[in-house]
């Protein structure tokens, strides 16, 4: 299998990983994806040639896909059109020194969604994270903006340094088979949260302390959950491919 071009440029510097504290890069990697609330997007300013940057909600595909919010209105939005080339950086939600703390840096193309062409489940999701994202999801110039990944850099903090095996393949998730248990999500998620107690009980298993956690989305791999103020992501040991393997993985 051939190794895909690198489109952030290496460091150019021998790093000894042997060196580094031990961490699981690829959990560390898929955890900031799916938890992080928002991140600092970078867009190519049309004009100047600068790189613009901007924060900005992120919602994750029940594939993996990160996408966000803009509207047209916006400078970054224009600035997409133009170039859809972008960066979209996150870090540990809460951290007073960030730099003590895992980064994941992704870059890659965006694919600009219209509001007449978005699917029901990628409005919910995201409504779903960001309630309040009613008040601006009905403007007549809201797009949804889907990030093909094309690199990534990971940063675990200080003396841990990510190998070489976390690649955007790997970020994603298969839907393969998983027809029936997608088609059922709404159901599913609303069971989970009509049960007292449920989403919580879930939540502090993904590691979350006990709150007003609602479950938000899931796939194969896990469960979304977000309180008012964090989201957690409760991995299964095993992927689960229908409805009846999905209860069993949460019992």
């Amino acid at each position: 299998m051939s190794t895909p071009s690198r489109q952030i440029t290496p460091r150019g510097i021998e790093i000894n990983e042997a060196a580094g504290q031990p961490f699981e890069a690829l959990k560390v990697a898929r955890n900031l994806l799916h938890t992080s609330p928002f991140a600092s997007l970078s867009t190519i300013d049309a004009q100047s040639g600068y790189p613009y940057g901007t924060v900005t909600n992120l919602a994750i595909d029940a594939d993996g896909t990160p996408y966000f919010f803009a509207a047209w209105l916006s400078l970054h939005a224009r600035n997409m059109a133009a170039d859809n080339r972008v960066s979209l950086t996150m870090a540990q939600p809460g951290a007073t020194d960030v730099l003590a703390q895992p980064r994941l840096s992704l870059v890659g193309r965006v694919e600009m969604i219209h509001g007449k062409d978005w699917k029901p489940e990628t409005e919910r999701r995201y409504l779903a994270r960001f309630p309040k994202s009613k008040l601006y999801l009905g403007l007549p110039d809201a797009l949804f903006y889907r990030m093909t990944v094309e690199d990534l850099q990971l940063n675990g903090g200080p003396a841990r340094n990510a190998v070489s095996d976390v690649t955007p393949a790997r970020l994603r998730i298969s839907l393969e088979g998983a027809e029936s248990l997608m088609a059922a999500e709404a159901d599913l998620l609303q069971a989970i949260n009509g049960t007292e107690g449920e989403a919580a009980r879930l939540a502090v298993l993904a590691g979350g302390k006990e709150g007003r956690w609602k479950a938000t989305g899931l796939d194969p791999e896990g469960v979304d959950l977000a309180a008012p103020k964090s989201f957690v992501r409760l991995w299964f040991a095993k992927p689960a491919r229908t409805p009846q393997e999905f209860h069993e993985r949460l019992s």
